[in-house]
């Protein structure tokens, strides 16, 4: 028996335009209007006719507006899909739906569109024709004439097209079948990730395979460049939505006066799913082939690390080196670094560090790709959230082991470092910390008095291999009494013994060993205030804006007496007698913005735009201090530099830290300056400085960088190393961009020294950079085809 009629049975909302209907022993809406002589008959005949098809009544969502649930295509343990169309017909012996007109059936995250369907109750498989569009989540399929099982969620399609969202990755083929849960098979097409119907970029192939979450196998590619061919391989795999997957990632090359032509090709190996490496293979045309290899873990029981190895047997020209102020330093050369985080059983948690280089100017001619300082600082920022500690012109390599076991108010700790020097004049005097253990307890109650008290403990053992060698045990306890008057003062004095022993191994001295002492007290009293006052305003989101405004004042005392000779390493080992007033302020600006949380209820958020602090010691007697390197913080007699620390960061647009010591007596210091400032639109336009002064350390030397986007997608960016007082330019560079939708290219030079690089980068939407730009950037791509990139849309404007 076969039933026809206009309506829409499985419709849990009405369209509309649509007819609806109720549920067996309801009623039939009649049709608007009907030309024939019996109305009457023909609407009971519409009852009749409907009754006879086995529907089950569903619940309705709101009065008129009943449902049908008896066409639903149900499967034990998945979710039903629902079926929507202008017209249905149904043939209840072959179990068979014929549905015409905007045909919809949907589950869940899962659509399918078409003009035209036919749905086999049995077999469950619905054939589609005209405008068809398959949808699970993000992805999508799009074609005129696809079969597909509603059950296994496989099927095909004649003369199509894929889209993988996370990669923005369109395949298109003559034919094209969904074979798995994840994995596709197409025949004779292209994929890009540029407009589809006109790609200005496409990997053309003879088949391909495809696994979501893994890589996308093609035999018989060739790259094109819109109309002309580039590049032919027998076969390529491109990772499809996915971050860890086994195979050669882009290469990249350049060239270089100093190294000639060189090109790296990296191979990522995905190991399980907690550690992961990549071999890096880089051909330098001047000096040979350099190996490397980056090893990551992210365990659960071993814990976090990143170790990184670049050997090099140098066949460079020895004359060509010392051209570019480079001496030749051995022929076998490498570098190795790494970092680790570890948590140990008790709690404890360790902290691994390698920083250890064959030769002094290993990083600085080898300055790209895997083996460069940039690569190295960035990959371990982005993992730990802290970077190498020496740059990679400093003559220190320092490595260190890290151990720490925290309580609620105190932290016990164990810290070995080994200082690599690299000037061999200083190798041999280099002293070495192995080890030092502290316990630190941090001001706490002492019971149920008003009185708190701290407590440092280090005891550390200095080596070397020439020079004098010390291990120093150090005590330092401290009392205090906060006091408060009413809501104006706060009075803080404190009381603090430090005890130092001291086991010496002369130098100068053979077979001669001592045991000394130090002693000193200290007393201080700090003394401060804090005045508020919040500003309503509508400024920019913001609804209000507090000023806290705190001056202090305190004062030092202290002296010590000393048993014997002791040694002069670190900082506590200098004459710690002090007679002096700090005195300064802090300003801070915090705003109150109203947003948005996840259920959309509006709730306070607050910022602090700005903190600002100036302060300045000034010294009754002079201090006995004999070494200007450890004199950073307090001049040597009256009046100390004045201090300035100023950070500003007002949401995302500006981010500044200025700090400065201004010496207006040039009695000792000098100043010192440190600006760090970056000014960011968001709108493609950045701007960094950093400016660096120290005249301890003869350093005056201010380094920019520019990003700037241009008429019609073109960003051009520059860097510059400058320093002030010898008035030389230690590195520029200077790069432009073009974006264009789906891809990219980029010519930059860079000069440093007395060597000039060019490299020349392709940016490819979904695949990456061929080849990397030296300075600041990165790809910024436009939606060309917005509605391909956004299924949901797409579907709509069907």
């Amino acid at each position: 028996m076969l039933l026809s009629f206009k309506a829409v049975p499985f419709v849990l909302s009405e369209n509309r335009g649509r007819r609806r209907m109720r549920g067996r022993g309801g009623r039939a809406d009649c049709p608007g209007r009907i030309h024939a002589v019996f109305p009457v008959l023909f609407c009971i005949l519409s009852v009749f006719l409907i009754a006879a098809v086995p529907l089950t009544s569903h619940g309705d969502s709101s009065p008129g507006q009943p449902k049908f649930d008896s066409g639903l295509i149900t499967d034990a343990g998945r979710n039903p899909w629902n079926l929507e169309a202008e017209r249905l017909t149904f043939d209840q012996e072959r179990q068979i739906y014929e549905a015409e007109g905007s045909v919809r059936v949907s589950s869940v995250d899962r659509l399918i569109l078409a003009d035209y369907a036919s749905v086999d109750m049995q077999t469950r498989r619905v054939e589609l024709w005209g405008n068809v569009t398959v949808q699970y989540g993000r992805n999508w399929l799009k074609g005129q004439h696809a079969t597909w099982n509603l059950d296994s969620e496989t099927g095909w399609l004649d003369e199509g097209i894929v889209f993988f969202a996370e990669n923005n990755f369109f395949v298109r083929g003559r034919s094209i079948a969904k074979t798995g849960a994840t994995q596709f098979e197409l025949k004779e097409g292209f994929l890009t990730s540029c407009d589809p119907s006109d790609p200005d970029w496409r990997i053309q192939y003879k088949e391909m395979k495809v696994d979501v979450g893994g890589v996308a196998w093609a035999k018989n590619t060739s790259v094109w460049a819109r109309n002309i061919p580039i590049a032919y391989t027998p076969i390529m795999g491109v990772p499809v939505e996915i971050a860890r997957k086994s195979g050669f990632l882009l290469p990249w090359g350049g060239h270089s006066t100093l190294n000639g032509i060189d090109f790296e090709l990296p191979l990522y190996l995905a190991i399980r799913d907690d550690m992961d490496a990549t071999l890096f293979g880089h051909y330098f045309q001047n000096r040979g082939f350099m190996a490397g290899a980056e090893y990551r873990i992210n365990h659960q029981s071993l814990g976090k690390g990143v170790w990184a190895f670049n050997f090099i047997e140098d066949q460079a020209d020895k004359q060509a080196l010392l051209d570019h102020g480079y001496p030749f330093q051995a022929e076998d050369r490498f570098w190795a670094r790494g970092k680790h985080d570890l948590k140990l059983p008790w709690q404890i948690e360790a902290k691994f560090d390698l920083d250890y280089v064959s030769d002094r100017n290993f990083l600085q001619e080898f300055s790209r790709g895997s083996s460069s300082f940039g690569h190295s600082e960035k990959l371990f920022r982005d993992y730990f959230g802290r970077g190498i500690l020496y740059d990679q012109t400093s003559l220190v390599r320092e490595s260190s082991i890290y151990l720490e076991k925290r309580g609620e108010s105190s932290l016990f700790s164990l810290d070995a470092r080994y200082w690599q020097q690299l000037d061999d004049t200083l190798e041999s005097t280099t002293v070495q910390k192995l080890p030092a253990l502290s316990f630190t307890v941090l001001p706490k109650s002492l019971n149920d008095t008003p009185l708190y008290y701290s407590f440092q403990s280090s005891m550390v053992n200095y080596w070397r291999e020439e020079g004098d060698r010390e291990g120093k045990l150090d005590i330092y306890p401290r009392a205090y009494l906060p006091l408060h008057w009413k809501n104006y003062l706060d009075i803080e004095p404190s009381v603090g013994f430090r005890s130092s022993s001291y086991a010496v191994s002369w130098a100068d001295y053979k077979n001669y060993d001592t045991l000394n002492e130090r002693l000193l007290s200290d007393v201080r009293v700090d003394l401060s205030t804090r005045l508020n006052r919040v500003y309503p305003v509508d400024i920019g989101g913001y609804t209000a804006i507090q000023h806290a405004f705190r001056p202090e004042i305190g004062y030092e005392y202290s002296e010590q007496s000393v048993h014997g000779n002791i040694p002069h390493i670190d900082r506590l080992d200098e004459d710690q007698a002090r007679n002096g007033i700090r005195y300064g302020f802090s300003t801070f600006l915090t705003t109150k913005e109203m947003k948005a949380d996840a259920q959309g209820n509006l709730v306070p958020s607050y910022r602090e735009w700005a903190r600002l602090r100036v302060f300045q010691f000034y010294n009754v007697e002079k201090p006995p201090l004999t070494d200007n390197w450890f004199d950073t913080d307090i001049m040597k007699e009256g009046f100390s530099p004045v201090g300035l620390r100023l950070a500003v960061q007002p949401k995302q647009y500006i981010t500044l830290s200025y700090d400065v010591d201004l010496d207006y007596k040039s009695t000792g210091q000098g100043n010192s300056h440190d600006l760090y400032m970056i000014l960011d639109s968001s709108k493609g336009h950045l701007l960094r400085v950093d400016f660096q002064q120290r005249a301890q350390m003869a350093l005056n030397e201010i380094t920019t960088e520019a990003f700037l986007k241009t008429y019609k997608n073109i960003y051009l960016n520059t860097y510059h190393d400058y320093s002030l007082d010898e008035g030389y330019l230690f590195k520029q560079g200077y790069g432009v961009r073009f974006y264009r939708g789906c891809w990219g290219i980029g010519v930059a030079y860079e000069h440093e020294g007395s060597d000039d690089r060019v490299i020349v980068s392709v940016d490819l939407l979904g695949l990456g950079s061929l080849g990397r730009m030296p300075f600041l950037g990165r790809a910024q791509y436009s939606d060309s085809r917005s509605d391909f990139q956004r299924p949901e849309s797409w579907a709509l404007a069907r």
